[in-house]
This record gives structure tokens, sequence and C-alpha cells, in this order.
């Protein structure tokens, strides 16, 4: 007997949304650890299944023990993603509305960039978004100073001691310099990458900052927000980025630039 059109549509309206869950979730924790654990629970997800399907009391009985733990493994060990991953659902335009972005100076930073990528002065900037770091800055050196050009490549002069580390930048203000930050070890970074692009990455895993890198090796900038990483910026490019960061729509301006790239 024939479903009614109705049911019909229902179920595809099902199966779409959950090819659509499967999908976004995908996206979200490609190139990072949560990628290995899900393939490892898929395996001894299977391998429960078909203990049931042959009547395998034993290994049933011990997978049944095991899958009571599952849920706090994946919260654990899953938590920066999980993070992410709820900021993405919430990150709606009636939020952005309460919450704005603080607009930062573009053309400050962008000189500073330009002037210390053309004398190969190696630099992080942290730019925070809605999601506060004032934990990460009570680690570092308390700078509260207007930001400026002059004052963000002094910090990364290779004779200042403020050097080593992030610069963190709320606003119109450094809050702090010489902050260190979490390491990431996402499958993105390549050998060629050093620590600030793993402390740039580790931070926007973890967060809504847009970070950027200026490689003292290759004289590349690097920029990276919500766990991604893209090498090889231009000043346009940057100065497109930092112009939706302030207008409170850099994930459409980011999609706009990286969507398409893997």
């Amino acid at each position: 007997m024939f479903e009614s059109p109705l049911a019909l549509a229902r179920d595809a309206v099902d199966i779409f949304l959950v090819a659509l869950f499967i999908y976004y979730i995908y996206k979200l924790i490609r190139h990072t650890r949560a990628t290995p654990v899900i393939i490892g629970m898929t395996i001894l997800f299977i391998v429960s299944v078909f203990s049931r399907l042959l009547k395998l009391e034993t290994v049933t009985w011990i997978f049944e023990g095991f899958s009571a733990y599952v849920l706090i493994a994946i919260i654990v060990i899953l938590q920066p993603e999980l993070r992410r991953l709820f900021y993405r659902l919430g990150e709606t335009r009636i939020y952005r509305l309460l919450f704005q972005t603080r607009n930062v100076p573009i053309e400050e930073i962008l000189q500073a960039c330009q002037q210390m990528q053309e004398e190969k002065t190696g630099a992080i900037l942290v730019i925070v978004n809605h999601i506060g770091l004032r934990h990460l800055a009570e680690g570092g050196i308390q700078i509260q100073a207007a930001l400026s050009k002059e004052l963000l490549i002094s910090i990364f002069y290779g004779e200042n001691p403020l050097h080593d580390g992030a610069v963190l930048i709320e606003g119109q203000q450094i809050i702090s310099a010489a902050t260190y930050l979490p390491l990431s070890s996402s499958s993105q970074l390549r050998k060629t990458h050093g620590s600030r692009h793993r402390a740039a990455l580790g931070v926007s895993e973890d967060s809504d900052a847009f970070c950027i890198v200026v490689s003292e090796q290759n004289k590349k900038i690097s920029v990276c927000y919500m766990g991604e990483i893209k090498e090889g910026i231009d000043s346009v490019r940057l100065k497109s980025l930092l112009s939706s960061f302030n207008s409170d729509k850099l994930t459409e301006e980011w999609q706009s630039q990286f969507g398409g790239e893997t």
C-alpha cells in the first residue's frame, strides 16, 4: 500500500535534515582531533551491531557496559568542537544585534602587518570577537593602550622582551602582549608552520577570535578563524576580512573567500 504524499514529504524532509546535520558536523570537525575519535566510535558501533546480530553474548555485554560512558567521553574529548558547534548554532541575527563586535582600527593593523611583513618580523595578533578572552590576557603582560601601528611594530621588534607571544586586541585597544595561547594539533598544519601558527589556530578552535599571523620565515600573512587557517593573504583580502569583522559579517566573508577551498 502506497503512502500518502504528505507522509512521503515528511520522510523526505526528515532524511534531508539528518543529512544536513551530518554534513554540518563533518564541516565542523574536519581537520580536528574529533575526526579520528568519531571514526573510532563508528567502528565500535559497527562491531556492537554485528555482535548483536551474531548473538555474541560476551562481546555484546562488554559493549553495553562501555556504552554508558560514551556520552561522557564525547563531551570531555570533543569539548572545543562542541563549544564551536553551539556558538555557530547561536550565531543568529538577533544575537548579533544584542552583542555587536567592537570596531578595530583597520588601517593601523594593515599598515603594521605590511611593515612587519616587509621587515620579516614575526607577529601574532588575536582580535577578540564575541567570546571574551580575558582569561588568556591575564597570563600575559597587561597593556591597556590605544592600538597604533607604531605600538604593534615596537612590541614585535626582535629586541623587545614582549615579542614572544601574542597581542590581544579588543576594539581600539591592545589589552595584553606576550600572551601565550593553546597550541593546535590540527592536520591543517604543515611542517612549515611554526608555533605562532599553532597558537593562532589553537585559539581560533576554542573561540570565535580572528587571528593574524605574520611569518618571519617566508614573509607570508596567514589568518585563522573558527578552527581554519588560510595562508598567503594579501592586503586586499585582509582589509576585506577586517572590514567584515567590524560590520559583524566575518563568517559570511570567510565563506565567500575560502568556502570553495579544502
